[in-house]
């Protein structure tokens, strides 16, 4: 049975790893830490259980705005917490640490942040590291840098590629991000994380944070996805019917192929537009990806 706490000790306990926001990502997280003895609470905002997992979660709801210390004092004492929702513009991430840590006193630098963010603040083309230029006009950008800036070596941030796993997946995501021609030839690379490597990229930091802690990291499964590629393999196929949207993708593909002088898929990476370069946090955990979309 997953480790999870009930509120009526939560003042009294100490726990390893407090979970701010237990959504999709928490059922594959919450069985991973019990494998790994690791003590955990997840909030939600109504305190609801999640299905699959056996302990309710801890109701707590991030104002910004608000003084009131009472949604912090029913949160346990956790040597690491893990922020899931996200964080906006100047003053969000120093809000949320500040009001915890006034509840919850801490050592001074021993309490330890992790902050879950998206790939989606670098922009342009190329291969792009962690190291390369953020979008600085994003407010979750803006709130990441804040929280590095004020905790250095006691937070870390984990830029997720594309989440999929269990009912999400990728070919269910075609019809509303290429409902024409031209949205398709717009498609460069796909990146993408299984919900299951998210949760091994935690328990990873957990254990290696000498090694990731005061950084910002690109966490995704090491493949860069050719979308031309995979649409083609998903609704590409025959007119017959039952398959005439299908057959239309295939079309578009082969049009577009044709267009551009591709003579097979997938597409070099030159013609890609971004592609990331997630290699670097794997090594420092000691870690490899388990899950791709061919696995």
């Amino acid at each position: 049975m997953p480790n999870s706490h009930p509120l009526s000790s939560s003042l009294t306990i100490n726990i390893d790893l407090l979970v701010l926001g237990a959504g999709w990502s928490y059922t594959f997280l919450a069985p991973l830490l019990h494998q790994h003895n690791i003590t955990y609470t997840g909030t939600t905002r109504d305190g609801r259980s999640i299905p699959g997992l056996a302990k309710s979660t801890v109701p707590f709801t991030f104002d910004p705005s608000s003084d009131d210390l009472a949604p912090y004092r029913i949160l346990p004492r956790a040597g690491t917490v893990l922020i899931v929702f996200p964080l906006r513009g100047q003053g969000q991430s120093t809000r949320l640490v500040e009001m915890y840590n006034r509840v919850h006193k801490e050592e001074e630098g021993e309490r330890r942040w992790i902050q879950l963010g998206s790939t989606g603040i670098w922009k342009g083309s190329g291969w792009l590291d962690r190291h390369s230029t953020i979008d600085l006009g994003s407010e979750r950008a803006v709130a990441e840098e804040e929280l590095l800036a004020l905790l250095e070596k006691m937070s870390c941030i984990l830029n997720l590629a594309g989440l999929w796993g269990e009912e999400r997946h990728p070919r269910n995501w075609v019809e509303r991000v290429a409902k024409t021609k031209e949205d398709v030839k717009g498609k460069g690379a796909l990146h993408l994380i299984h919900g299951e490597d998210v949760a091994r990229a935690v328990v990873g930091c957990l254990k290696a944070w000498e090694s990731v802690g005061g950084e910002r990291w690109i966490v995704c499964d090491l493949r860069s996805w050719d979308w031309w590629d995979l649409i083609w393999g998903w609704k590409g196929g025959q007119e017959d019917g039952a398959e005439e949207e299908k057959s239309e993708y295939g079309r578009w593909v082969l049009e577009l192929m044709e267009e551009n002088d591709i003579r097979a898929l997938p597409r070099g990476r030159e013609l890609l537009g971004r592609c990331l370069d997630g290699r670097q946090f794997w090594k420092k955990v000691g870690l490899l990806p388990k899950r791709t979309l061919l696995q």
